[in-house]
This record gives C-alpha cells, sequence and structure tokens, in this order.
C-alpha cells in the first residue's frame, strides 16, 4: 500500500506534456528510489482520469470512448500495489468538480497526499489552448474562438471546457477545501528558465538536481504557424459527418498534425499566431485578478507569480490565408508511423488486407490468361 501520494493536477497548457514525458523516460529509476509511477497505455494518466470522472474520450456522438469505472479501478489497485510513493500525473485532474474530488480522496485511500499545480500566464495559455482545442476537431477561427471564451469570462459557448479549466484560483480553492491548503503547491513557470520545472520536482521527490530533465522525444507539441492552423480548420470543415472519432484521432490528431509538430521545424519566416490587442487587454486584466486570488488562499507558491504581469505575445491581426504552400500539404499527407498503424481497429484491419488478396489474386489470374 502506498505511504505517499505525489498528484500532479495540472494546469493545462503548462509544460505537462514535457514533465510528465521526463516522468515515463526515468519510471525505472524512479521505482529505485522508492516512487511509482504507473504505467497505463501513455505518459500520463488522462483516460484513467477521464474513468473517474465518466467522461468520453471524443465526439460523444461519433464513435468517442464511453468512460467506464474499469480504467480507473485498474489505476487505482496499479497505485495501492506502490510501496512507497506513489506519483499521479495528469491535468484533466484540474477539471474535476467537487464531487469527483472528493471521489478521488476516498479511492485513494491515503493520509499522505500532496497536490501539484504548474501555471503559466494566461496570456500565454489562450492561443495555445486555441490551437489544442483545433486539434480535437473546432472550425472557428481564433478571433471568432477569442470572443467565446472574453466577451463573458467564465462562459464559451464554443468550448466549455477552457474556463473549467482556467479559473486557476477557483480549482486550487477546490483541492485545497478537500486536502487542506498546506498540502496544495503551485509552481509558476519560469520560461526564461525551461529547467526550473525539472529542478523544482527533483526537490519534492529529493532526487539529484538532473535526474527528472527535458526528453528529447517525439513529443515536441509545438505551436501551430499559422498555415498549419489554417490547413487543420480546413480539414476540421471538410472531415465527413459519417467519419467517427477514431478515425479523427488516428489520421488528423495523432497522425498528420501530431507528424508536422513533432517531426517538421518551420522556417523563421513562417508567419505565427496574433493575438488582438483587445484580447491581450482582457487577458492582461483576467491574469492579475487570478494572481491576487491565488495569494489569498494561502496555498504554498514556488516562483515568482508576480512575473505573470511581464508576459508578452505576438500581437495584431491575422492575415486571410487563402492558398496553403504545396509543400506544407505534402508533409501532411505523407505524414504516418507505425503508431498510428497499431491503432487501427482489427476489423478494419481485416477488411483492408483482405481486399488486398483479392485484388492480387485477380491480378495473378488476369497474368497468367
Amino acid at each position: 500500500m502506498a505511504k505517499k501520494i505525489i498528484v500532479h493536477a495540472g494546469f493545462h497548457k503548462t509544460g505537462t506534456t514535457a514533465i510528465q514525458s521526463s516522468f515515463f523516460a526515468a519510471t525505472k529509476e524512479l521505482e529505485k528510489a522508492g516512487i511509482t509511477y504507473p504505467h497505463v497505455g501513455g505518459k500520463a494518466h488522462h483516460k484513467a482520469i477521464s474513468s473517474l470522472m465518466g467522461k468520453t474520450w471524443g465526439w460523444e456522438d461519433r464513435g468517442g470512448v464511453p468512460a467506464t469505472d474499469k480504467k480507473w479501478q485498474e489505476f487505482l489497485t496499479k497505485i495501492k500495489r506502490a510501496k512507497g510513493t506513489a506519483l499521479i500525473s495528469s491535468e484533466f485532474l484540474c477539471e474535476l468538480d467537487d464531487e469527483q474530488i472528493a471521489k478521488f480522496k476516498r479511492d485513494i485511500a491515503v493520509d499522505d497526499v500532496k497536490i501539484y499545480f504548474t501555471l503559466r500566464p494566461l496570456l500565454k495559455i489562450i492561443p495555445s489552448a486555441y490551437q489544442q482545442h483545433l486539434k480535437i476537431g473546432i472550425k472557428s477561427n481564433y478571433e471568432k474562438w477569442l470572443h467565446s471564451i472574453l466577451d463573458e469570462p467564465g462562459v464559451s459557448t464554443i468550448t466549455p471546457s477552457f474556463w473549467v479549466r482556467h479559473m486557476h484560483s477557483e480549482v486550487l480553492a477546490k483541492w485545497a477545501k478537500h486536502f487542506g491548503k498546506e498540502n496544495v503547491f503551485l509552481i509558476a513557470v519560469d520560461e526564461m528558465q525551461p529547467q526550473f520545472i525539472y529542478d523544482q520536482f527533483n526537490k519534492v521527490f529529493e532526487l539529484n538536481p538532473d535526474f527528472l530533465k527535458p526528453q528529447n522525444d517525439q513529443d515536441s507539441n509545438r505551436s501551430l504557424t499559422l498555415n498549419e492552423i489554417e490547413l487543420l480548420r480546413a480539414v476540421n470543415k471538410k472531415f465527413p459527418k459519417k467519419r467517427s472519432w477514431h478515425d479523427y484521432e488516428t489520421f488528423i490528431r495523432n497522425g498528420a498534425f501530431k507528424y508536422l509538430t513533432n517531426k517538421v521545424v518551420p522556417g523563421p519566416e513562417e508567419a505565427r499566431l496574433l493575438t488582438p490587442q483587445w484580447a491581450v487587454d482582457i487577458a492582461e486584466f483576467l491574469s492579475l485578478k487570478s494572481v491576487k486570488e491565488i495569494k489569498e488562499l494561502g496555498i504554498t507558491i514556488i516562483g515568482d507569480l508576480d512575473s505573470f504581469k511581464e508576459a508578452r505575445i505576438a500581437i495584431g491581426e491575422n492575415s486571410d490565408v487563402k492558398m496553403i504552400p504545396v509543400e506544407l500539404a505534402a508533409k501532411a499527407l505523407i505524414a504516418m508511423d507505425l503508431g498510428v498503424v497499431e491503432k487501427l481497429p482489427t476489423a478494419y484491419v481485416a477488411r483492408t488486407l483482405w481486399k488486398m488478396a483479392k485484388r492480387d489474386l485477380r491480378a495473378k489470374i488476369k497474368f497468367k490468361r
């Protein structure tokens, strides 16, 4: 039975993928240090947390994977087998409501639990969040989406999950209510010091300074260029309604566009996403308000939250993209790896192989004649 649990609960778009890659890469070494990081089909624990939430993975009405309690129970079994410290990491934990946090606490049934969040300025999160939502199929342009989240902060008609994830002070307050403010910690990410987040987690686990470190793996998850954004929007608009979430996730999200962000390095001349001044002004105001509220919670803050007011992003109006460069389209078309193929349903693979076999057989018969 685990004696202690460390929970890395978010937030989205704050370097979570990078730190989870380092946890995953160091699994064996962590185990030797008495820290169990369970493997449950990925580098993070998203599907187990979706199971806890009862949240469908993907499009509910088009083949999304319905959540059952099974994955959460399987995950709990692995956590409870830990002999020392267990580590749980998923930014989807920040989306839990009060009842779900209470269930999480009851189910893990360990007294010594520390909750860690990572955070960067809201201004920096907004353009990254838009691109992430594009990768689940939204069709709106950036300006329309910005109006949907900023005209009435706290509400979003296009992506309701945005404010569930990014009302940062409210999320932290919920976890402090259930686990005690003394057990909730916030790491303010310093983008000028990329090693900072790794240094802090090494201290949390009482590990050597270079134990957890950045990984040169394929999960770079870089920002999309403006051309790539418009290409993805065009794909989302044209993606047939009869096609399922599985098809979209396999060929678009984890296929062509994962290939682009992980393998293709854009040139310095490539246009990037710009945020209009009106949106920057609102985001800066909301960020200052959130920082003030977080300080009043009484949780432990690691790093400099006040530095968030110095955050800067590219400001301006985005030009209309009328044409997508041929080279970009070609790179997207050839995106494929064996990992994608492995996710294809067995029935689909069987049908395809049968068609190929019949085609080859007909060709041989025709040749003999």
